[in-house]
């Protein structure tokens, strides 16, 4: 389903700057990945495991008329959404991409909890920094925010993905990270913590589940 949505996202969106933006939906390359992720989200799963398995599910798309109208109009729902949105990282011009030759470190994603030391209920409308050498840590790309903003619909949960570093080839470094978390009224938050990285062959070009360093609950005590 992703090759499918994305191909329909992108044949609209084409259609959008062909024809002077009759809808005027943002059309970057960021803005058609969350249109496609709308989309996703709310489509039946399809799991296969072989040939015959994905022709059926080719078949579904190409040949129900149905199914083709459910999720292009389920595409310009997303897109309506997206561009009303306007995400900060939705400018017209993107920093270009690193290169991916040559060992690099892969940071994990790094993923924490705070919340409020009395109550125990989640801390929102705060921000939780990630910091390196005195400075904030560079992420991934615009889509991951360093602060990390907590809001009412994340529940305490702050996620930040540093930026792949280049190695020398079976390079192996420990890099020493500091999570602060400061707000009126509370005491601040200082959470050392470090991770001991070995080169991979080559810069990560894509968000993995499976590679996760979680950090114990963090909480913010009233002075």
């Amino acid at each position: 389903m992703e090759d499918e949505v994305l191909q329909i996202v992108n044949e609209i969106c084409d259609e959008e700057e062909a024809s002077g933006n009759p809808h005027n939906y943002s059309t970057s390359r960021l803005c058609r990945l969350d249109a496609a992720c709308y989309v996703l989200n709310r489509q039946p799963a399809r799991y296969v495991t072989s040939a015959r398995g994905m022709a059926h599910v080719e078949t579904d798309i190409s040949e129900n008329p149905q199914t083709l109208i459910d999720v292009v109009t389920m595409a310009h729902e997303a897109l309506r959404r997206v561009s009303f949105v306007k995400r900060s990282y939705y400018g017209d011009a993107e920093p270009a991409a690193p290169t991916v030759d040559g060992p690099h470190f892969n940071f994990p994603t790094i993923k924490g909890r705070v919340f409020h030391g009395l109550t125990f209920e989640p801390m929102t409308g705060i921000d939780v920094e990630l910091h390196q050498d005195s400075g904030l840590v560079p992420m991934f790309d615009p889509r991951w925010q360093n602060p990390f903003q907590l809001g009412t619909g994340t529940h305490g949960t702050y996620l930040f993905w540093p930026r792949s570093i280049p190695a020398t080839e079976r390079a192996i470094q420990t890099f020493d990270f500091v999570i602060t978390a400061k707000v009126a009224g509370f005491e601040a938050i200082e959470h050392v913590f470090s991770l001991r990285m070995t080169a991979d062959p080559r810069r990560a070009e894509v968000f993995r589940f499976d590679r996760e360093h979680v950090i114990s609950d963090l909480y913010l005590f009233p002075v």
